[in-house]
């Protein structure tokens, strides 16, 4: 065994980037001559991916990232606004935010997976783009438990990036699709999902639409970009509008969201907990041999200002 003092001294090793006292190195490059010469999206894509990308792809990522920076409420912006009356201040409420972005909510690390796997699969198979599609959207409508489908694609219900709760038809995809097309960044991930959309119709008996996930996360796959990537970039981008609507919840309403003088019915409000709205166990006490501490001090109540004395 050999001398413990003949071990290195611990350091991380990372290809990413190094600095010292008078540089600060970023894939090889000194970040100040970075800085006025590349935009946000080719910066993100040299950390990430360890080069600065093709104007194409660059365009491409510029509009990803307009596309989704903001959705009105949404899950991720009323979670945003919950937090930060409680917390309020900024990174809790960000954090908040983005912590509801996972397989309900923007399932574009799902959508990526699937896709990879079936480009994988139609290229071993020697399949067209259609007859790909058609595998997928057949197995996971039969839903039963093909073997071989579900050892590539897990026990699915529903398509991955697929369908959106208000607008059905998400209005954002079909500009994902044009745009990649323009920037020649189109390739075999994103023709699929146009040609899985098709598919739909045949097992479902209506056409299902994708939703901006599916659009963006076949985008990001055919410019290079892993699940989880295209997952946190995403989250990337509608940390943008998670941050207005922080900073509206907090310069515009009052913490808790609780005030019964809002002129609507806040979240928190006594009058949407009572009751009405409880459907669990009836009112019960606890078993009088389990009473160790007996209650002796009654508990305030709450006294109507109008009421008379």
């Amino acid at each position: 065994m050999a001398d413990k003092q003949e071990r290195e001294p611990f350091h991380w090793q990372s290809a990413i980037s190094y600095k010292v006292r008078d540089r600060i190195v970023i894939r090889g490059y000194d970040v100040n001559e970075l800085a006025g010469n590349i935009g946000y999206a080719e910066m993100l894509h040299l950390v990430w991916k360890g080069e600065i990308p093709s104007p194409g792809v660059a365009k491409m990522l510029n509009a990803l990232i307009v596309i989704f920076a903001e959705h009105a409420m949404s899950p991720s912006s009323a979670s945003a606004r919950m937090v930060m009356s409680g917390a309020g201040y900024i990174m809790p409420g960000m954090a908040g935010g983005l912590l509801s972005i996972g397989y309900t909510h923007v399932d574009a690390h799902e959508a990526a997976d699937c896709w990879i796997k079936a480009i994988k699969l139609m290229k071993e198979k020697g399949w067209t783009l259609e007859e790909t599609a058609d595998y997928l959207a057949k197995g996971i409508r039969k839903q039963e438990g093909d073997a071989e489908f579900v050892k590539l694609f897990g026990a699915r219900k529903v398509l991955p990036g697929w369908h959106h709760p208000q607008h059905i038809r998400d209005l954002r995809s079909p500009r994902v699709i044009e745009l990649a097309e323009k920037f020649g960044v189109a390739g075999d991930h994103l023709k699929f999902v146009v040609a899985l959309e098709d598919a739909t119709e045949k097992y479902w008996g209506r056409k299902l639409y994708m939703n901006v996930a599916g659009a963006i996360s076949a985008c990001l796959v055919d410019m290079g970009l892993e699940p989880d990537e295209c997952l946190a970039f995403c989250a990337l981008s509608r940390s943008v509008g998670i941050v207005a609507h922080c900073m509206e919840e907090k310069n515009r309403e009052k913490g808790w969201r609780a005030s019964a003088n809002s002129k609507i019915v806040q979240p928190l409000d006594l009058a949407l907990q009572g009751p009405d709205y409880y459907d669990g166990p009836k009112d019960r006490k606890l078993p009088k041999d389990r009473v160790v501490e007996p209650l002796e001090r009654e508990p305030y109540h709450y006294i109507d200002p109008d009421e008379k004395k």
